[in-house]
Order: structure tokens, then sequence, then C-alpha cells
């Protein structure tokens, strides 16, 4: 057997370039097996990190979907807004631990201005967790115009303890068009504070207080002034539900549970990875196919080895091992270097992604789900190459040598 192994790795040396060709096979098929999956994974978790700091989010009606990506990713244009009465009441009612306003519509050189209040940097993961957010640097917003930066906004604004800036409207900047004084505000804001970095979507926010929303945009009074969203969350988990129902019960707004919008968003994206899987089984038969070519190619070159193993007193077992071991190791070899290549191209993808959609993706996560699927490939490359083990194993040393 160890002479059979020594003459597999010999053989291996030999035919290097068939060999590099069949493990590259091996491992664009392994790579596209999993990369897909592992970048769904990170968006996935990315998402349901950035929405577990409170329990609904309240809006006006609409798309849940869209409710969620525009007041808590700040991606997408809100669905309306709601009074401030409405937001008062949240707040007010018993049993609410916290009603934090998000009133959104302008932005600073495409970064996002949201206005809020004080309870906005006390949300918490739990009741007895520190507050989610931190100030790393400089202090909480106390008046109008005052900004608290989040750390990516800090970075690509260029934006320092006392800078100052004027905000333009809507919600995103235009690229490759000038912009006019029209479209500026023209109140200065100063930033006095610095997040730290949590990963989230607020890493790209500028926080100012709601009132400076409503200052901005003449909402003077309190019959005129409204909100974009309310983050919502109770004492008690029935609370929760008590509070939704209520709302979804009116016209004037709907109470969206992040889980459940995940959850459907889950399912669609389920859907398509299912389809993905059945090609990715459809690629991984291929690469099998190819290493069924290539022990079948290298077979011609291996009958004057496989003849002088038999004439030197190798059995037929001792040659059926030679074939099964080539390609154990090819597969090996091409299996390992797949996974590689899918945790690396799924670092990258997630990485830019995370950075087109604003916050950041934890790294791909290989589960034993996932892995079964590429190490698939081992056991169908031993298949592949049974006949031409059988074909070694039966063939006459007489005839070679």
């Amino acid at each position: 057997m160890r002479l059979a192994l020594w003459t597999a790795v010999r053989g291996l040396r030999a035919r290097a370039g068939a060999l590099a060709l069949t493990v590259l096979a091996v491992a664009l098929a392994t790579a596209t097996a999993l990369t897909v999956p592992l970048i769904s994974r990170q968006v996935e978790r990315g998402a349901q990190d950035a929405a577990q700091v409170f329990d609904l989010l309240i809006a006006a009606p609409g798309s849940a979907t869209q409710a969620l990506t525009s007041s808590l990713f700040y991606l997408d244009t809100p669905t309306g807004n709601i009074s401030e009465t409405l937001y008062e009441e949240l707040r007010d009612s018993p049993g609410t631990r916290r009603a934090v306003p998000i009133g959104l519509g302008d932005n600073y050189a495409g970064l996002p201005i949201v206005g809020t209040n004080a309870a906005f940097f006390d949300q918490r993961i739990k009741p007895k967790d520190p507050p989610y957010f931190r100030v790393a640097r400089g202090r909480i917003f106390t008046a109008e115009h005052q900004i608290v930066a989040g750390a990516r906004a800090a970075r690509e604004g260029s934006l320092t303890l006392g800078s100052t800036f004027r905000g333009s409207h809507g919600l995103e900047s235009r690229d490759g068009e000038e912009t006019g004084a029209a479209d500026h505000h023209n109140e200065l804001y100063t930033v006095v504070g610095i997040l730290a970095p949590t990963g989230g979507p607020v890493d790209r926010a500028l926080l100012t207080p709601i009132e400076t929303v409503w200052e901005t945009h003449g909402q003077d009074t309190p019959d005129q002034r409204q909100v974009t969203a309310v983050l919502y969350a109770a004492d008690q988990l029935a609370g929760v539900y008590v509070t939704a129902q209520r709302i979804n019960a009116g016209r004037e707004a709907m109470a969206v549970f992040p889980g459940q919008v995940f959850a459907q968003g889950r399912d669609v994206l389920a859907q398509g990875q299912a389809a993905y899987a059945g090609l990715s089984l459809l690629v991984l038969g291929i690469a099998a196919l190819t290493v069924w070519l290539g022990v079948h190619s290298a077979s011609v070159e291996r009958q004057q080895t496989v003849a002088l193993l038999r004439a030197l007193g190798a059995g037929r077992s001792s040659v059926f091992g030679l074939v099964l071991g080539e390609t154990l190791i090819t597969v090996t070899l091409g299996v390992t270097l797949g996974l590689v290549l899918a945790l690396l191209l799924s670092g990258v993808g997630g990485t830019l992604l995370g950075e087109r959609l604003g916050f950041t993706l934890a790294p791909p996560q290989l589960t034993w789900a996932l892995a079964v699927r590429a190490l698939a490939l081992i056991p169908l490359g031993l298949l592949a190459a049974l006949a031409p083990a059988i074909a070694a194993a039966r063939l006459s040393p007489l005839r070679h040598l």
C-alpha cells in the first residue's frame, strides 16, 4: 500500500500540468457552490444585528420592507410621515420602555442627516446591557443643529469635533450635478460628538435633535410637526404586541416587526438559494466529470507503470488503490483550495456589499451543511475514478513489458 501511495505521488508530480487543471476545476466548482450562500448568510446576520436594539418599528402605512430599509438602514425613500402627536402618545403610554423618533429628509455629501433625541443613545440590546451606541469623542447633542456623527460618516465626510457644514435637501447627494444654493439649508451644523463604530447603519449617519429637522423644514407648530418613524421598545413582550395591534387597527401608521420582515426576506432568499443549490449540484457534477476525464486520460500513461508494479509483485488491490489514491489526492487538494477560495471571495464580497449597504457584515461562517456540500465532491470523484481503477486492476502486465 505504501508503494502504491508513493507511486501515486510520483505519478501526479509527473503530470503536474494536468493535475493543476483538475485541481483548479474542482476548486472553482467548490467555490461556486459555496460563495453565494456564505454571502447570503452574512447579509442576513448583519441585517438582524442592526435591528436588535428595538422591538417594533412604527411608520407611515405602506411597504413594511421599505419602512425598514429607509428608517433603519437609510437605503430607501420613507413610506411617509406620522404626526408628532402619535409619537408622544407612544412615548407616554404605560409600559413603554423607550420610544425614539426618527426624522429623515436631508443629507450631507450623501450621508443621511437623522433627526432623533437623546433616548436614541440609551438603546440597549438587553435592559441591563450598556448602551449600544457609545460616544467615542465629544458628547451627545444638547441643542439644535448639533451633530453626533457615526464613525464611518466622520471618516467619509472628513468631520472632526468642531467641524461645520450645511445640509442639502433630499436623502442623497446628486452625483455629477452642481448643487445650487436653493438645494442647501442656510443653517450650519456643528459636530459635537463622534460615535464608536458599531458595524451597523448608524455608522454612516449624522444624528441631530429632531427639533432641528422640524425647524429646518418649517414645521413650527405642534400640528405641523411630523416624524418619519418611531423605534419602539416595551417593558414586557405582551406590551409590544398590544401596541402593534393598536397601531395596525388605525389608519395613520403601521407597526412592523423587524423579525417578521427578515423572515419573509429569508423565505424569498431560500427559494433563490434552492435554485442555486440545484445549479451548484450541476457544477459539482461537471467537476466530477472533469475528474473522470483526468483519470481516464492518465490511464494510458499509467499502463506501463501499472505493468511494472504488477511485475514487481503488486497485487490487483494495490493497483486499484493506486488509481483511487491519485484521485483522492487530486480531489482533496481541489476541495481544500475551493474552501479557501470561497471564504476569501465571500469575505471580499461581504466587505464590498457591506460598504454598499451601509453596515458591516460579519465574517463568513462555514457551516457543516455548506461544508458537506463541498465535501460531497470527494466521494463523487472516487466514484468517477472507479471504472478506470477497475480497468487498471485487470490490466495484464505482459501486454506492456
